[in-house]
């Protein structure tokens, strides 16, 4: 049970002030997904789902992704999108022209395909402008370099790609070969659990693995290496096992974050969790999901990089 994964990371300067939120996740998803379509979209009066392009198309396979099929011919509702975004810290509040920022993108299973789309929206992007203002030309940037997985594969300077760069495997069945006790987990973007249809407001250990094999479950069964469908993990036994690690510490608290939705009119919640929790336990065989979940974000609305987490681990000493 693999998955392939090709980390971007866009170098860009600002070339007019700029005025950002102070988490920017949801103005980069609205200003990419505007790029990407007007870049691949060659029929604009089409919906996705009824497009005959729409298997070849970029926007369509990461942002149009309420129906798919899977290998067994079966409709599947949902498919987790194959995109991470995720502003650094540099890419928050007031910009000021000439200053350096950077954000990045984390490609999942055939993502990569549509590298050229990709990098070229980005400067589509920067063209266009992105956060307050734009309309009097605020928020604009160029695009100077893009890394992928610590291999530089744009350059500004000489305007050419290469996608030579080889994308990152990991595996959650990867056996861990130390004794773990204890490890401290730590958000850095909110977390967003549903339990009984309600945002969680704490995090047991046990809903923190159901959380993740869900995760993991969604993007093998759409974009594993392997595509078998149904990952072979011992759901019921993981969940059971997690109930008994103890919650040691929490510094947990609920962040309050919103976005204006142009698609629904109105404000909607991208709340939750934030900060530190520590557990102790029999941990081992939990630690190759967490170090998946932690690669690829958990929870809700993780294509505008929520559940972006970071796990610290401590040995059994006995």
């Amino acid at each position: 049970m693999t998955i392939s994964l090709y980390h971007l990371t866009c170098h860009c300067r600002w070339q007019s002030s700029a005025r950002l939120p102070d988490y920017a996740g949801s103005t980069l998803r609205g200003a990419f997904g505007w790029a990407l379509k007007r870049c691949a979209c060659m029929l604009k009066s089409q919906d996705c789902p009824d497009c005959i392009l729409n298997k070849n198309c970029a926007y369509a396979f990461l942002f149009a992704t309420e129906i798919y099929t899977d290998g067994a011919s079966h409709s599947v509702n949902a498919r987790p999108h194959p995109l991470v975004i995720r502003p650094e810290a540099n890419c928050a509040g007031d910009g000021r022209e000439g200053e350096p920022f950077q954000f990045s993108l984390l490609l999942i299973g055939g993502s990569k395909e549509f590298l050229p789309h990709i990098v070229y929206s980005i400067k589509l992007m920067g063209e266009a402008g992105i956060g307050a203002g734009v309309k009097h030309g605020v928020g604009r940037f160029a695009l100077e370099q893009v890394v992928a997985n610590g291999q530089t594969i744009f350059a500004a300077a000489s305007g050419l790609l290469d996608n030579t760069a080889p994308a990152r495997v990991v595996n959650a069945l990867t056996a861990w070969g130390r004794d773990i006790s204890q490890l401290r987990v730590r958000f850095l973007t909110p977390l967003r659990l549903k339990k009984e249809n309600n945002l969680a407001d704490a995090l047991p250990f046990q809903e923190l693995i159901r959380a993740t094999l869900r995760r993991i479950s969604a993007l093998e069964s759409a974009y594993g290496n392997e595509r078998q469908g149904e990952p072979a993990l011992d759901y019921r036994g993981l969940v059971e096992r997690a109930a008994a690690v103890r919650l040691a510490r929490s510094s947990l608290r609920w962040r309050e974050l919103r976005r204006f939705s142009n698609r629904q009119r109105q404000e909607v919640s991208l709340s939750g969790l934030i900060g530190e929790a520590v557990y102790e336990g029999n941990l081992t065989e939990f630690v190759p999901l967490l170090i998946y979940a932690s690669q690829v974000n958990v929870g809700k609305q993780t294509l505008f990089g929520l559940g972006r987490m970071e796990i610290e681990l401590f040995e059994n000493r006995d």
